[in-house]
C-alpha cells in the first residue's frame, strides 16, 4: 500500500477507536480515545451547578434586593426599577456574542467563566456603595448583566465539551442549581435585608457570588484526568486531526499571493513609466482587499453566515418567543394568584415554591426519561411546549387552593423540559466549532424579543386581565410548535424529492 493509503488507514483507525471504550487506564491517560460522555464531565456539571446557584439565581431576587432602594432614589416612582432591569436584560443577552470570538482566540471556557463570575461579584459589591440610580445602572445593569450573560453561555459550552448522548441530563443537573438558588435566595435575602439593609446585603451577595470561581476551577481536569481539547468536532463526530495547520497554511499562501501581486505591480511601474496612475490603481485594489478582508473577518469571528441558514434562524425565532413566554409567565404568575384568585401571601409563596421544586425535579429526571425514549432535543422541546401551554391554560380556570397547588406542580415539572432544551435545540443542529457563536446569536434574538414584546404584553395586561395574557402566552408557544412542525414536514418532503431525483439521474438507461 502507498504512503497516502497508509495515512488514510491510520486516520480511519483513529476515528474508529474514538467510538470504543479504552481497555486500560494507562491508555486513557495517554490519548482521548473515546468521545467525552461523562468522567470528569460530572465534576464540570457540579461546577456549573455551583455557579448557577450563587450567580444566576440573583436575577430572580432583583426586585427584592433593589426594589425599595430604587424607589427611594427615584422619588417613589418605579421608573428606576424598570430602567435598571431593562439595561441588565439587554446587556445579559447581548454579552453572549463575546464568548465565541474569545474562544476562537484561544481563551479557555474556564477563563471566560471566571471573568463572568468576577463581573457578577464586582457588580454586586459596587452596588453596595451606590447612592444614585446611575450608579446601580453601571454596577448591576452593566457589570452584573455582562457576567450573567457570559456565564449562561460559557457553562453550557463547558458541559458540551464533555457530553454527547447524556448532554441533556448533564445540562438539566447543572440548571437545577439555578432553581435551587431561586428557592433559597428569597429567604436568605430577606434575612440579610432585615439585619444589614440594602448596602450590607448587596455587599455580602457580591462576595458569595465570587465563590462561583471554585466551580469554574472544576472546568479543568486535574491529576490523572485529561481534558479532550484535541478533539475537533463536526456535527457530533470526533476527528483527531485538527485543521489548524491547514488554516495557517492557507493564511500564509494568501499573504504570499498578496506580496507577489504587489511586487508585480511595482515592477510594471518601473518598467513602464508611461502607465497612467499605476500607484492609484494599486492603492484602490489594496483598499478594496482590506475592506473585503475586514468584512470576512467580522463574519468569521461571529459566524454570521449562520444567519443565512433558514432552519437556524427559524429555530432561534421560535426559541426567542418561547423564552419571552416563559419569563412573562413567571412575572404574571404571583400577581395572578393575588389579584385574580385572591390568594394571600402565604398561599402565593407556597404555590411558587411548589412550582420551583417541581422544576428542580423535572430538570433532574426528565432528560433521562426522554433519553430512554430516544427523542431528539427539538422533539422534546415541542412536546414540553404543548404540555406546558395546556397546563397553564388549565391553571387560570382554577380557584381552589388545592387545585392551583397541584397544577402548579405539574406546570413546574413540565416547564423544565423547555428550559433544559433551550440551547440543546441549537447544539443538536449546529456543528460544535460554530456552537459558541450560535448560542450567542440565539441570546441576541432572545434579548430582541424581550425588549420588543415585553412592553406590548404589559399594555395588554392593563387593557384586559391576567387570564387573557396567560392565554396569549400559551398561544405563542403553541404557534411556535405549529411552525416548527410545518418546517420539518416541508424539509423532509424536499429531501425525499431530492433523493428521488438523484436516483432517477443516476439510474442507467435500459
Amino acid at each position: 500500500m502507498k504512503s497516502g493509503g497508509k495515512h488514510l488507514e491510520y486516520i480511519t483507525t483513529d476515528r474508529i477507536m474514538t467510538s470504543r471504550a479504552p481497555q486500560k487506564a494507562s491508555e486513557l491517560s495517554k490519548t482521548p480515545e473515546e468521545p467525552p460522555d461523562g468522567g470528569w464531565g460530572w465534576m464540570v456539571v457540579l461546577g456549573a451547578a455551583i455557579i448557577n446557584t450563587v450567580n444566576q439565581a440573583l436575577f430572580s431576587v432583583f426586585g427584592l434586593i433593589f426594589g425599595e432602594t430604587l424607589k427611594d432614589m427615584a422619588g417613589g416612582h418605579a421608573t428606576g426599577i424598570t430602567l435598571v432591569m431593562a439595561v441588565s436584560v439587554c446587556v445579559t443577552n447581548f454579552s453572549g456574542l463575546l464568548v465565541g470570538p474569545l474562544m476562537k482566540r484561544g481563551i479557555s471556557v474556564r477563563t471566560i467563566t471566571i471573568f463572568g463570575v468576577v463581573c457578577v461579584g464586582v457588580g454586586m459589591i459596587l452596588s453596595s456603595f451606590a447612592t444614585e440610580i446611575w450608579h446601580i445602572i453601571i454596577s448591576y445593569g452593566f457589570f452584573t448583566g455582562l457576567g450573567l450573560g457570559v456565564i449562561a453561555s460559557s457553562t453550557f459550552l463547558a458541559i458540551s465539551e464533555y457530553f454527547t448522548k447524556r448532554k441533556s441530563t448533564a445540562v438539566g443537573l447543572s440548571m437545577a442549581g439555578t432553581s435551587t438558588g431561586q428557592m433559597i435566595m428569597p429567604i436568605f435575602v430577606g434575612l440579610l435585608l432585615k439585619n444589614y439593609e440594602f448596602h450590607g446585603t448587596s455587599f455580602i451577595l457580591g462576595c458569595i457570588s465570587l465563590t462561583g470561581v471554585v466551580g469554574a476551577f472544576l472546568f479543568k481536569p486535574v491529576l490523572c484526568c485529561k481534558k479532550p481539547e484535541e478533539l475537533n468536532v463536526e456535527e457530533g463526530k470526533y476527528d483527531l486531526n485538527s485543521n489548524s495547520e491547514c488554516e495557517e497554511t492557507k493564511t500564509d499562501l494568501n499573504k504570499s499571493e498578496s506580496q507577489s501581486l504587489l511586487q508585480k505591480e511595482v515592477k510594471s511601474v518601473i518598467q513602464d513609466p508611461k502607465k497612467k496612475d499605476p500607484i492609484g490603481i494599486v492603492s484602490k485594489e489594496s483598499m478594496f482587499q482590506k475592506r473585503t478582508s475586514c468584512l470576512k473577518q467580522v463574519i468569521n469571528t461571529w459566524d454570521l453566515h449562520l444567519m443565512k441558514d433558514f432552519r437556524f434562524v427559524h429555530m432561534s425565532l421560535g426559541l426567542g418567543l418561547c423564552y419571552v413566554s416563559s419569563i412573562s409567565f413567571s412575572t404574571f404568575f404571583p400577581m395572578f394568584l393575588q389579584d385574580e384568585v385572591k390568594f394571600d401571601m402565604w398561599q402565593t409563596t407556597t404555590c411558587m415554591t411548589a412550582l420551583s421544586a417541581a422544576d428542580i425535579a423535572g430538570r433532574m429526571t426528565m432528560p433521562e426519561i426522554f433519553r430512554k425514549l430516544d427523542m431528539g432535543n427539538r422533539s422534546q422541546f415541542m412536546v414540553g411546549a404543548v404540555l406546558l401551554g395546556i397546563s397553564r391554560s388549565v391553571l387560570v380556570y382554577l380557584t381552589s387552593y388545592q387545585g392551583v397547588l397541584v397544577v402548579s406542580v405539574i406546570v413546574g415539572y413540565i416547564r423544565s423540559i423547555t428550559i433544559i432544551n433551550q440551547n440543546l435545540v441549537i447544539s443538536e443542529y449546529i456543528p460544535k466549532n460554530e456552537l459558541p457563536s450560535a448560542v450567542g446569536l440565539n441570546m441576541v434574538v432572545k434579548g430582541f424579543f424581550v425588549m420588543s414584546v415585553g412592553e406590548p404584553l404589559g399594555m395588554l395586561k392593563d387593557a384586559f386581565d391576567y387570564d387573557t395574557c396567560i392565554h396569549l402566552l400559551d398561544i405563542i408557544i403553541l404557534s411556535v410548535v405549529i411552525f416548527w412542525l410545518t418546517e420539518i414536514v416541508l424539509y423532509k418532503r424536499c429531501c425525499k424529492a431530492g433523493n428521488a431525483q438523484d436516483s432517477v439521474v443516476t439510474t442507467p438507461a435500459a
